[in-house]
């Protein structure tokens, strides 16, 4: 894969750097969204010597250039991956694990937007953010009723009778 590292590092006019080229490797290795502190980690285990703040600049300009995506914030910290179309995950609110979702599950919903709104959509992306199932067993039954109650009421919060409301 270093060959197709190289090209798209060459095709956006960034310099080849050992720096870029370890970043985008730890970027293709994980199937979800990644820190810039994990990937610090693990370049910086292989014996590597980058500063977090190299990890950050390269991680924004492969943003800039569309090689990365910023995908998730949880609690104030970025996530990112590599841009290969769309990216759907659920982000557990306890753990703060990123699942990732492998189908498109809205491509209904955003005909129905361009239809209704004369929006054309050029890209979505979507985050759910609940509780996975290894979190909820930690749970008492009391604390699940609450979280399933609170989880109702935000989606029965909409009751807009417009014809134009999505």
């Amino acid at each position: 894969m270093k060959k197709a590292f190289l090209k798209i590092l060459k095709d956006n006019d960034l310099k080849i750097t050992k720096n870029r080229l370890a970043i985008l490797k730890e970027l293709e290795k994980r199937e979800v969204p990644t820190t810039a502190e994990d990937i610090y980690n693990a370049i910086s285990t292989k014996g590597e010597k980058f500063s977090i703040s190299s990890i950050y600049r390269a991680l924004n300009q492969f943003c800039e250039k569309n090689i990365a995506k910023r995908t998730a914030e949880i609690d104030g910290t970025t996530y990112y991956q590599l841009n290969s179309g769309h990216i759907h995950s659920l982000i557990c609110e306890k753990c703060k694990k990123i699942i990732p979702i492998n189908h498109c599950p809205i491509h209904s919903l955003i005909d129905d937007i361009e239809h209704k709104t004369d929006f054309i959509v050029t890209g979505h992306h979507l985050e759910i953010k609940g509780i996975c199932k290894n979190c909820q067993e930690k749970l008492t039954e009391e604390e699940l009723e609450c979280i399933k109650d609170s989880s109702k009421e935000v989606h029965s919060n909409h009751k807009c009778k417009d014809e134009h409301c999505i």
